[in-house]
């Protein structure tokens, strides 16, 4: 499922046609679906989703998945969250078009969650679980959120735009915070957020950072022992002063090029407050431009068996 998103032409798959899909594969597992329309993310307060969307003509969507495999209606267990921009063109920070031509796989997180909450369900696994994805296309239409721009979060923080290429960390930022008034036990997210991270590690190993390191170990340990490579970067307080705005409360982007894997995490530890909260960037396995041994070229579905393998040993 994961492989197949990913895949898709993004003339295929925007935010409305993601939605279509996640609610047909709701209804094939019995998860419950709620898919919130722009009419329904500007009175939640989703300012950051919306400027993100607002230079495409495809307006974004919130898709909230729940699955109570535990029942009750105690909070979550656990909370799965992906980045959704079904293209991105980069924005008025525009990326040439080397960087732009594998942008439809930019929701391989969104997918990834999809389909790990799909599986937990189809397993049954007695957990209760939600998914939140954030459908939204990153295009230069006339209306596009400018350089410069400041934008209220639904949490009220104000990021101060430096980079419209830097749209995936101010879409989460309004989908972590939709998750946080779940009251979850404890948020994964992943996305594919930097290509930092891949200069780090490699189109073969996806990064970790946490604000919880029991969370951070059994994420590694279920990825370790289903063979997809991760490693955990540092997440130091030093970091957080490279994401200070001398106009708002933080800026999308840090000092350069520096760490830019965890600036962005630090951008994003902002928006979880004090959950146990684990992020892994797959920016770089999450495609594949050419086949390796192991795998087909295109979509890898990466992290997929990993977080159904967590999610039944913190079911046990």
């Amino acid at each position: 499922l994961a492989r197949r998103l990913v895949n898709l032409p993004p003339d295929d798959l925007y935010p409305e046609s993601f939605a279509e899909q996640a609610a047909t594969v709701a209804s094939h597992t019995g998860m419950q679906i709620e898919i919130w329309d722009e009419d329904r993310l500007a009175r939640e307060g989703c300012r950051a989703m919306l400027a993100v969307g607002r230079g495409s003509a495809r307006p974004p969507r919130l898709v909230l998945l729940t699955y109570r495999g535990r029942g009750g209606d105690t909070p979550p267990d656990l909370a799965l969250v992906g980045k959704g921009v079904t293209f991105d063109s980069g924005g008025l920070s525009l990326k040439p078009s080397e960087g732009m031509l594998t942008m439809k796989c930019d929701m391989a997180g969104g997918a990834t969650m999809l389909a790990a909450a799909a599986t937990i369900a189809a397993l049954k696994l007695p957990i209760n679980l939600v998914a939140a994805i954030g459908p939204v296309e990153n295009m230069t239409g006339p209306a596009a959120y400018k350089l410069g721009d400041v934008i209220t979060a639904r949490s009220g923080t104000t990021i101060e735009i430096h980079n419209t290429d830097a749209e995936g960390r101010v879409v989460l930022a309004d989908v972590l915070d939709v998750v946080r008034g779940l009251g979850p036990q404890r948020i994964v997210d992943a996305a594919t957020l930097t290509g930092a991270c891949v200069v780090a590690l490699g189109l073969d190993v996806a990064g970790l950072f946490t604000n919880d390191q029991p969370l951070c170990d059994a994420v590694a340990d279920a990825a370790g022992a289903m063979g997809e490579p991760v490693w955990q970067l540092p997440m130091f307080p030093e970091f957080d002063d490279q994401i200070k705005s001398e106009v708002a409360d933080i800026k999308n982007v840090g000092e350069g090029r520096w760490g830019g894997a965890i600036t962005a995490a630090k951008f994003l530890e902002r928006f979880v407050g004090s959950i146990p909260w684990t992020h892994i960037d797959i920016a770089g396995p999450a495609f594949a431009e050419k086949p390796k041994p192991w795998i087909d070229g295109g979509g890898t579905g990466a992290l997929v068996r990993t977080l159904v393998t967590l999610a039944r040993r913190l079911s046990q």
